[in-house]
């Protein structure tokens, strides 16, 4: 796997949480839709076959799942890595969020705090034998 990066921490500062949901994002006037991965309240991580170089601004419409709401959030963010797998399905870009409109900052928030809960309601479903339930960012044993 090759990772085009822009001098991202190896360590998070806020959570990463898995997050499947449609991310429309606009780049010289065109317009692409593609699949989230993972959120936090700093970025995104989106699925797509050919992104787009490290640095590139984008404008983007996160749609959250009926389940969780179902409303939409208008971000504007930079590419801050890009994922390039000799498995397409795995390629993708990170997107660091760098303007929220007025509106919206609180509906980010609350996409996360709405994806944090339904993760740990998904986590604490009974464990099987081989493993226990635990809560994010818990030791794991």
């Amino acid at each position: 796997m090759k990772e085009s990066e822009n001098a991202e921490p190896t360590q998070r500062a806020v959570e990463r949480l898995p997050f499947q949901a449609m991310v429309t994002y606009r780049l010289d006037g065109q317009e692409y839709g593609n699949l989230a991965a993972d959120v936090s309240e700093n970025g995104i991580f989106i699925r797509t076959f050919l992104p787009p170089p490290v640095g590139t601004r984008l404008e983007l419409t996160v749609r959250l799942p009926t389940e969780m709401g179902g409303f939409q959030v208008e971000i504007e963010g930079v590419v801050v890595r890009v994922v390039e797998d000799p498995d397409p399905r795995q390629n993708g870009m990170g997107v660091q969020f760098t303007a929220i409109h007025a509106t919206d900052a609180g509906a980010v928030r609350a996409m996360v705090a709405r994806i944090f809960r339904f993760d740990v309601l998904r986590r604490s479903q009974p464990a099987t034998m081989d493993e226990e339930p635990t809560l994010p960012g818990a030791p794991r044993r």
